[in-house]
């Protein structure tokens, strides 16, 4: 069996679930002590987002290069589109989920209450233990065994668009593809 050639075009497939939780009292543990702090308070506490996907969505984005490709470096094009390849990096896959945090207000006696917070501050990435306010980075995770341009491997339909680490944490996948160009599944195998 055959999956289309990745391509910049189209969009990824987006991941996540929600559409804003609780972080606080949730996901990144009990209410947090104390006054109503404002937004990105340092006592939040981030989560990969292997686990945010349960409470935040990343919505399908569009397959661009953040740099020239591999491919496009190679000058290579597929119905007049450049091909993705192993370790193309892409632009970023931008957070717009808002959370909520709690305070209790104990023990200083100051009033507690609820604010609202960027899902991109709940969340582990590259900038301080944080994820960056435009959001995580991708990366092509190629899966392809037969077909390579210059000696990389190509991207194809539903390859990863990251490796789960803190720096490519996104959980998305190709599907941006060629409707004519086909890449093997698994092992260059014909079905």
């Amino acid at each position: 069996m055959a999956g289309g050639m990745g391509l910049f075009m189209g969009s990824c497939s987006g991941h996540g679930l929600g559409s804003g939780s609780s972080h606080h009292a949730g996901l990144g543990g009990s209410i947090l002590p104390g006054c109503v702090m404002p937004p990105q308070d340092p006592k939040i506490v981030p989560k990969p987002v292997q686990e945010m996907n349960a409470t935040t969505l990343w919505a399908p984005t569009p397959q661009l290069p953040l740099t020239v490709g591999i491919a496009a470096a190679a000058r290579v094009v597929v119905n007049k589109i450049v091909p993705m390849v192993d370790q193309d990096i892409l632009t970023p896959h931008p957070t717009l989920t808002v959370h909520t945090v709690s305070y209790t207000g104990i023990p200083k006696g100051c009033p507690g209450g609820t604010v609202p917070n960027a899902a991109w501050w709940c969340t582990v990435g590259t900038l301080a233990g944080r994820e960056p306010t435009v959001g995580h980075s991708r990366k092509i995770m190629a899966t392809a065994k037969t077909v390579f341009i210059g000696k990389v491997r190509v991207s194809k339909f539903g390859d990863l668009m990251g490796d789960q680490s803190p720096a490519f944490p996104c959980t998305s996948v190709v599907t941006g593809c060629s409707p004519n160009v086909f890449v093997e599944m698994s092992g260059g195998a014909a079905a």
